[in-house]
Protein backbone atom coordinates (compact mmCIF):
# COMPACT_ATOMS: atom_id res chain seq x y z
CA UNK A 1 0.00 0.00 0.00
CA UNK A 2 2.86 2.53 1.12
CA UNK A 3 4.62 1.44 -2.57
CA UNK A 4 1.05 3.23 -4.71
CA UNK A 5 1.05 5.50 -2.33
CA UNK A 6 4.63 7.24 -2.67
CA UNK A 7 4.47 6.18 -6.94
CA UNK A 8 0.76 8.45 -6.69
CA UNK A 9 2.47 11.86 -4.99
CA UNK A 10 5.84 10.56 -7.27
CA UNK A 11 3.57 10.91 -10.12
CA UNK A 12 2.00 14.50 -9.41
CA UNK A 13 4.73 17.13 -9.29
CA UNK A 14 6.44 15.58 -12.45
CA UNK A 15 3.05 16.67 -14.02
CA UNK A 16 3.02 20.06 -12.51
CA UNK A 17 6.79 20.51 -13.33
CA UNK A 18 5.88 19.85 -16.99
CA UNK A 19 2.48 21.64 -16.94
CA UNK A 20 4.67 24.50 -15.33
CA UNK A 21 7.22 24.71 -18.33
CA UNK A 22 4.99 24.53 -20.91
CA UNK A 23 3.26 28.15 -19.26
CA UNK A 24 6.86 29.52 -19.18
CA UNK A 25 7.26 27.98 -23.01
CA UNK A 26 4.50 29.88 -23.91
CA UNK A 27 4.91 32.73 -21.79
CA UNK A 28 7.95 33.30 -23.99
CA UNK A 29 6.94 32.87 -27.16
CA UNK A 30 4.35 35.36 -26.32
CA UNK A 31 6.78 37.72 -25.52
CA UNK A 32 8.88 37.28 -28.90
CA UNK A 33 5.72 37.84 -30.60
CA UNK A 34 4.60 40.99 -29.10
CA UNK A 35 8.32 42.21 -28.94
CA UNK A 36 8.28 41.49 -32.64
CA UNK A 37 4.99 43.69 -33.07
CA UNK A 38 5.91 46.74 -31.32
CA UNK A 39 9.22 46.31 -33.73
CA UNK A 40 6.86 46.25 -36.91
CA UNK A 41 4.81 49.33 -35.55
CA UNK A 42 7.63 51.37 -34.52
CA UNK A 43 9.06 50.84 -38.13
CA UNK A 44 5.58 51.58 -39.96
CA UNK A 45 5.29 54.61 -37.95
CA UNK A 46 9.01 55.71 -39.03
CA UNK A 47 7.68 54.84 -42.50
CA UNK A 48 4.73 56.87 -42.61
CA UNK A 49 6.09 60.16 -41.51
CA UNK A 50 9.27 59.57 -43.94
CA UNK A 51 6.48 59.26 -46.77
CA UNK A 52 4.45 62.27 -45.53
CA UNK A 53 7.66 64.24 -45.28
CA UNK A 54 8.74 63.29 -49.44
CA UNK A 55 4.97 63.81 -49.90
CA UNK A 56 5.39 67.45 -48.74
CA UNK A 57 9.07 67.92 -50.34
CA UNK A 58 6.85 66.60 -53.92
CA UNK A 59 4.20 69.25 -53.98
CA UNK A 60 6.39 72.12 -52.90
CA UNK A 61 8.88 71.00 -55.78
CA UNK A 62 6.20 71.03 -58.24
CA UNK A 63 4.22 73.96 -57.19
CA UNK A 64 7.01 75.95 -58.00
CA UNK A 65 8.17 74.01 -61.16
CA UNK A 66 4.30 74.96 -61.99
CA UNK A 67 4.26 78.95 -60.98
CA UNK A 68 7.71 79.13 -62.83
CA UNK A 69 6.28 77.23 -66.24
CA UNK A 70 3.20 79.49 -65.35
CA UNK A 71 4.88 83.06 -65.33
CA UNK A 72 7.43 81.90 -68.70
CA UNK A 73 4.75 81.22 -71.08
CA UNK A 74 2.55 83.94 -69.85
CA UNK A 75 5.46 86.25 -70.48
CA UNK A 76 6.63 85.12 -73.49
CA UNK A 77 3.82 83.57 -75.50
CA UNK A 78 0.56 86.47 -75.50
CA UNK A 79 -2.41 85.60 -77.28
CA UNK A 80 -3.56 88.01 -79.39
CA UNK A 81 -7.56 87.98 -79.61
CA UNK A 82 -8.95 89.84 -82.16
CA UNK A 83 -11.57 92.47 -82.14
CA UNK A 84 -14.48 92.29 -82.49
CA UNK A 85 -16.49 95.40 -82.24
Amino acid sequence: MKTSLHSRFEILPRARNESGLAVILVMALLAIVLIYIAGNLGTLHHLGRELRLLEQKQVRRLDSVSKTNHVASSETNPVALPKTE
